[in-house]
């Protein structure tokens, strides 16, 4: 079943927490929501296995944030880990555990929104919750994997939009199929492969990005809308658009990438493919979006000249705010984990 944030509120994510008999694994990029916590403490108690993964370093996040955070999952009794270092930006290496799912034995839950107040309440998200045997053991698998720091079984990236590695192909194929298609992202990062596949879209593309987007991203729109497609801004009240959706005429994807390199190609990400009565659903909520988009962005604010890291050449971006200079990357402290971190 689809849900869509911030309508459904936290009940999608605490329903699969209370109907854990067993076992419940969560893998999330932050968790800081306390109704969240509270229901995890509370399926700890009554006797379910319980093991988180968050992010060790999220993006543009101070270490005492992360303490905090931290300490509250530790409060719960639960077992929890933070991601493997190869999702662990350090050095020239940038990659982030930026999944955002659980699963309980018998559901899963698998979409865009943090586990965070911000999430539920003033972002536009989209979250699936399904019962399919194949694709709940599919999350399992890459959660015990990560847990083990194993990679993830191939089986796994066949029944889901996995990254690192798998999600580029089936995010291509959900935008080349024909016919119109509608989408919603929080960055459209100068990532190649997709703008190619977004601009040879032409007019049959609709975009819509936050009003926030960065100036960087703003030249990829420029080039999209050279080839015909439409794009509009979504203002950043009532609310944000933290979204990464994209449907079509028969075809959708809901899930955790953003259209970046680093995304696609480094981060542990997880989406799913979505037919029938969710890609009706998912039409008519951009619809009433787009509706409210503008033409053009709100002013973006000026990024402190001593936030810098530098990242080689044709890299592509991280998550959050940021733009590629030159091959360095500007990072804005603003962006997506304190975002979520509210």
């Amino acid at each position: 079943m689809l849900y869509i944030e911030p309508n459904a509120g936290v009940q999608p994510v605490l329903q699969i927490i209370r109907d854990a008999r067993r076992e419940l694994d969560i893998g999330v990029y932050y968790l800081n929501d306390r109704k969240i916590l509270a229901a995890l403490a509370n399926a700890q108690e009554r006797g379910v296995r319980v093991r988180v993964i968050i992010a060790a370093k999220p993006y543009g996040m101070k270490p005492w944030q992360v303490q905090k955070e931290e300490r509250a999952i530790a409060a719960t009794g639960v077992q929890w880990k933070t991601a493997p270092y190869r999702f662990t930006s350090h050095g020239e290496h940038y990659a982030f555990y930026h999944a955002k799912y659980c699963a309980n034995g018998h559901e899963a839950e698998i979409g865009s929104a943090n586990f965070s107040w911000s999430a539920f309440h003033h972002n536009r998200e989209y979250l699936y919750v399904t019962r399919d045997p194949a694709i709940v053991s599919a999350v399992h698998a890459v959660f015990d994997a990560d847990w083990d720091n194993r990679r993830a079984p191939q089986e796994s990236a066949e029944r889901l939009v996995l990254s690192p590695g798998h999600s580029l192909g089936p995010i291509l194929d959900v935008i080349r199929q024909p016919g119109a298609i509608a989408i919603e992202s929080e960055e459209l990062g100068p990532y190649r492969p997709i703008l190619d596949a977004l601009a040879a879209k032409g007019s049959e593309l609709r975009l819509l990005l936050p009003a926030t987007l960065n100036p960087d991203d703003l030249q990829n729109v420029e080039l999209l809308r050279q080839h015909g497609c439409q794009v509009r801004f979504l203002p950043s009240k009532p609310l944000y658009l933290h979204a990464k959706m994209i449907v079509g005429t028969n075809l959708a994807f809901v899930g955790s990438e953003n259209f970046s390199q680093t995304s696609l190609e480094d981060n542990r990400e997880m989406g799913v493919l979505l037919r029938s009565a969710a890609v009706s659903t998912l039409q008519q909520q951009f619809d009433a979006d787009w509706q409210q988009g503008q033409e053009h962005p709100e002013h973006a604010a000026q990024t402190p000249a001593s936030d810098t890291h530098h990242l080689p050449n044709g890299m592509g971006w991280a998550i959050g705010k940021a733009v590629v200079e030159g091959g360095r990357l500007v990072v804005d402290a603003a962006g997506d984990a304190l975002r979520h971190a509210r």
